[in-house]
């Protein structure tokens, strides 16, 4: 899928956080590359752990990071393997990953230091230039690095609205996305979306299973639900007027794909809303 990055001004915005943090920021594409740093350079004591060979841990931590975060579907703050805090966040379109944005390289305050000292010396033998660095790992307390997570989470929304990082209007997904929303209560058999876009079977599933992380059929009935909770809060559908919106033409089946979905029956869920 080919993205499209607003440079300059994704810049500025990490300049920004970097000025209100202190923190190193990067932003990656949906491949785990690295598409922008700010600061460039990393820290003096992950720039030394990368010149060895635990440089393979470093990219094998961020794409975990990266991939746990896609997969939970929400910020993700962790410790990488050489005890530094790190928080990921994804960026969305359209319920697609397609980018993600992160901070670490810093330490809790009060952390034992002799931790991270200890697990870089099985790297190199450098044991005065890395007893300065590990000094100089920058650390924030455990509310600072919360807030700074959030408000990172938070901008992950205005990268998108802003389209400072955005979708080609070329790529396929993007016109399946749209096509799925704007015809949710429609014919959204797989044979009906092979046909409108003119790819097989195996290129839809690979499609779906790449960009919503599961099958078209599962993120399909995902959608619905979605949609007919929407109806049921914010337009006062009945029961049955949200399930035909949103192509669900029987009831039995609505209601057991609503509880798989939900936890509860649709029922239960309307209840919710009158209280």
């Amino acid at each position: 899928m080919k993205i499209k990055f607003e440079i300059e001004k994704l810049k500025q915005i990490l300049i920004n956080f970097y000025n209100l943090t202190g923190m190193r920021f990067v932003i990656f594409d949906e491949n785990f590359n690295k598409i922008l740093a700010y600061p460039e350079e990393s820290c003096d004591f992950c720039r030394l752990i990368k010149n060895t060979s635990a440089k393979s841990k470093c990219k094998l931590n961020d794409r975990t990071g990266c991939e746990i975060c896609k997969k939970d579907n929400k910020l993700y703050i962790y410790k990488c393997h050489a005890g530094l805090i790190e928080a990921a966040a994804p960026i969305k379109m359209n319920d697609m990953t397609i980018a993600y944005i992160m901070f670490g390289q810093i330490c809790e305050k009060g952390h034992d230091r002799s931790q991270i000292l200890g697990y870089a010396s099985q790297y190199t033998d450098k044991t005065e230039l890395l007893t300065d660095y590990v000094k100089k790992i920058k650390s924030k307390t455990e509310k600072q690095i919360t807030a700074a997570a959030n408000l990172m989470e938070i901008c992950t929304c205005y990268l998108c609205l802003a389209e400072l990082i955005k979708i080609d209007a070329e790529n396929l997904i993007f016109y399946l996305s749209n096509y799925i929303n704007s015809n949710i209560s429609s014919n959204l058999s797989v044979e009906h979306l092979c046909s409108v876009f003119g790819i097989s079977r195996c290129r839809l599933y690979e499609l779906s299973h790449k960009y919503y992380g599961m099958s078209i059929a599962k993120y399909i009935r995902k959608k619905r639900i979605e949609r007919a909770c929407q109806c049921m809060k914010n337009k006062g559908y009945s029961i049955g007027a949200a399930a035909d919106a949103t192509g669900f033409f029987d009831y039995n089946y609505f209601s057991k794909v609503f509880k798989a979905e939900t936890g509860m029956t649709p029922g239960a869920y309307k209840k919710t809303l009158n209280r």
